[in-house]
């Protein structure tokens, strides 16, 4: 094997969509960078995220990559499916329904295989060195000085940079060789999940016929996010195509413990009522299990080092937010790190900043999933809970992104008020929660629906749809507390 040595400015770990987005924005700042990422796999494997949310089809959007999104299925809503009763009959199922409508955003279910690779092919073309399939051998890691060993099939590389970004997603290769330690945190989460072909007929499994969605959303109801809401867990469904299916389930392993990750899953698959109607003559491939899905490093950045995405921080795939973080902290990232290339300056403040704004976020985040697993397996309750969550995603984030370019910046976070109304609601939801636990003789409902009420529309209702999200929100908590 042949030695050589290449200098490059940046030098980024890991291949998917993380490190695309980040070099994009880069090279987009300074077409002039010298960027090689390295990449350890020869395809790119099916991975959670393959829904993205509101803020991340914008994000793209902004990007100018909606070109790569034509060949992926267009998201037709999120819906959550309740099943209070354990009935067989899915018509007895509740609903909480969020169709998407045609207005200043449409987002997409992913075929993550695709999309991440379309997205690498794309920065290849903007000049980003491409090592694949390519090993890191070692590390030697000193301020503005890094060095890597790369294995590829044919050399043994020697790289130099000023920056290693760490782009490696779970693998997170930087702090498990650095031994940079995480955050100890309260929510503790684990997800099995397949891919399936060939799962049931809609009328099989789903709820009844929905006119208003058939008449108003931008698709039908099965190409919408589709969740099973249980105790303690949740499943995922989101059709890929006509064919391929991406079916998990993430469950609260405080109170749900297992010990073969398969067999509760395939156990789960046939002992769950709705479940086993939606898979009931489909093809499963094979199970992947994530022991402990929530993370958060203690820190995500030295001089010369940066974590993104999922190399610094996983919170929960309930809402997706993953997606959403990694290219809010692509923007910030870009900025700091071509700054610092090019003219050396380095500035301890802003570089604090952006780590506390992200460190904000990641706790609101888990605040916010913390509160959420206790009361899955209510209908009403985490429902309400969805619609103050849209009046903060929405108000705070979604909204003013619209209106204002740079605000799509900022990461989600809580302010004083919005910490003490967040406080008041979660005390009070579970409170009524275990109360109710206590009466296993009362009437659980069945058959209901409630829309979210969320539209992102282009014409002069676009200012008040957050007065309605907030109407919708006070209404569904008075509902609760007028029956305790």
């Amino acid at each position: 094997m042949n030695k050589s040595i290449n200098t490059h400015d940046i030098v980024i770990i890991g291949g998917g969509l993380a490190a695309t987005f980040f070099a994009l924005n880069c090279k987009r700042s300074n077409p002039d960078l010298k960027i090689c990422i390295i990449e350890n796999s020869e395809v790119f494997p099916m991975k959670i995220g393959e829904s993205l949310v509101d803020m991340t089809a914008l994000f793209v959007e902004k990007m100018g990559l909606s070109h790569l999104l034509q060949g992926h299925v267009k998201k037709s809503g999120i819906r959550f499916l309740f099943n209070e009763s354990n009935s067989e009959n899915p018509h007895d199922q509740c609903e909480f329904a969020s169709p998407t409508f045609v207005g200043h955003i449409h987002s997409y279910h992913l075929n993550r295989q695709k999309f991440d690779q379309d997205l690498l092919d794309e920065v290849a073309t903007l000049g980003v060195e491409i090592l694949r399939p390519a090993k890191i051998i070692d590390l030697k890691a000193s301020v503005f000085y890094n060095q890597i060993h790369v294995e590829t099939a044919q050399d043994i590389l020697k790289l130099s940079s000023k920056w290693v970004v760490d782009a490696s997603g779970r693998a997170r290769f930087v702090p498990k060789f650095l031994n940079w330690k995480d955050k100890k945190i309260n929510l503790h989460t684990e997800a099995i999940m397949a891919h399936f072909t060939g799962i049931a007929d809609q009328k099989i499994w789903d709820t009844s016929n929905n006119s208003f969605w058939d008449e108003y959303a931008i698709s039908p109801r099965k190409f919408s996010t589709t969740h099973f809401m249980r105790e303690n867990k949740w499943w995922w469904i989101i059709r890929l195509n006509d064919e391929l299916t991406s079916i998990g389930v993430v469950l609260n392993s405080q109170a749900i413990q297992i010990e073969n990750p398969v067999a509760f899953f395939q156990n789960e698959l046939n002992t769950d009522p709705q479940m086993r109607q939606l898979v009931s003559g489909a093809k499963i491939g094979e199970i992947r299990h994530i022991e402990k899905l929530p993370y958060v490093s203690e820190q995500l950045y030295s001089k010369g080092i940066a974590l993104i995405g999922e190399s610094g921080a996983f919170i929960d795939p309930l809402i997706s937010p993953g997606l959403e973080l990694i290219g809010q902290q692509s923007l910030w990232l870009s900025q700091l790190i071509c700054q610092n290339v090019h003219s050396d300056i380095w500035s301890d403040k802003n570089w604090k900043h952006y780590e506390r704004q992200f460190m904000k976020s990641y706790e609101c985040r888990l605040k916010i999933y913390e509160s959420a697993y206790p009361l899955m397996g209510s209908f009403d309750i985490f429902s309400a809970w969805l619609m103050q969550g849209n009046v903060l995603y929405f108000g705070k984030l979604v909204f003013p992104s619209v209106m204002f370019s740079n605000r799509i910046r900022k990461p989600l976070q809580f302010n004083f008020l919005e910490r003490l109304a967040f406080n008041y609601f979660r005390a009070r939801y579970q409170g009524i929660y275990d109360k109710r636990k206590r009466n296993p003789n009362r009437k659980r409902p069945k058959g209901l629906i409630r829309y979210s009420g969320v539209r992102v529309p282009k014409d002069w209702r676009f200012p008040f749809i957050p007065l309605v999200l907030m109407g919708k929100a006070l209404m569904a908590y008075l509902r609760i507390e007028l029956k305790h």
